[in-house]
C-alpha cells in the first residue's frame, strides 16, 4: 500500500474576495443573532470598571457634569456669551465627541485587548465589536443624564424637531459600529495606530 506524503497532497485553492466578503458578513450576521451575549458583556466591562465604587456608573455622569460646568463657565465668560444659552451646546457638544472619540480610541484596541477572549470564546469576532459599541451607548445614556438636567434648569420648548436627534443618533452608532471594526482591523497589523488614535482623538 503506497503512502502519499503531505507534499504530493493538492493544495486548497485559495478563497476568492467573495468567499472572504461572505464570511465576514456571516460573521457579523451571527454576532447581531447573539445580542444576549454581547450586551451581557457590554454592561459587564461597566459593572467591572466601578466594582468597588460606592455610586457605581454614576461617576460617568459625574464626571461629564463637573467637566461641562467648568468648561461652560469659563467659555460663556471669554465669548460674552449667557450661561442658559452657551452650557447646554456644550454638554451636547462633549457628550457627542465623548461617544464619537471613545468609539475611536477603544476600537482600536478591541482586538488587541480581547484576544484570549477572541481564542477561547467559540462566538463570532464582531461581538467584541457590538460590545464595545453598546458599552459606549450605556456612556452616552449615562452622559445624557447631564443634558436633560440642564434643560430642567434652563427650560427650552422642545419641538418635533427635536425629535430628529433619535434617528440621528441611530445614524452615528452605525457609523461606530464600522469604525470599531475598521480601526481595530487595521490596527491588529500595524500596532502604531491605537497611540495615533489616542493622540488625535
Amino acid at each position: 500500500m503506497q503512502s502519499t506524503s503531505t507534499l504530493d497532497r493538492p493544495e486548497a485553492p485559495p478563497e476568492t474576495s467573495s468567499q472572504t466578503w461572505r464570511k465576514a458578513f456571516k460573521d457579523i450576521g451571527d454576532a447581531f443573532g447573539q445580542r444576549q451575549l454581547w450586551a451581557h458583556l457590554g454592561w459587564q466591562d461597566i459593572k467591572q470598571r466601578y466594582r468597588r465604587s460606592v455610586i457605581g456608573p454614576l461617576w460617568i455622569t459625574i464626571s461629564m457634569a463637573v467637566t461641562c460646568t467648568a468648561l461652560g463657565l469659563l467659555y460663556s465668560q471669554l465669548f460674552n456669551e449667557q450661561l442658559s444659552v452657551h452650557l447646554p451646546y456644550l454638554a451636547v457638544g462633549f457628550i457627542i465627541w465623548g461617544f464619537i472619540g471613545n468609539c475611536i480610541n477603544e476600537g482600536s484596541e478591541v482586538f488587541i485587548s480581547n484576544e484570549g477572549l477572541i481564542k477561547q470564546l467559540p462566538a463570532p469576532v464582531s461581538i467584541h465589536v457590538l460590545r464595545l459599541l453598546w458599552r459606549q451607548v450605556l456612556f452616552f445614556a449615562h452622559n445624557l443624564v447631564v443634558y436633560f438636567v440642564l434643560l430642567l434648569i434652563f427650560p427650552k420648548p422642545l419641538t418635533l424637531v427635536s425629535l430628529l436627534a433619535i434617528p440621528a443618533f441611530a445614524v452615528l452608532a452605525l457609523n461606530g459600529a464600522w469604525v470599531i471594526l475598521v480601526v481595530g482591523t487595521i490596527s491588529t497589523r500595524f500596532r502604531d495606530i491605537p497611540p495615533v488614535t489616542q493622540s488625535v482623538a
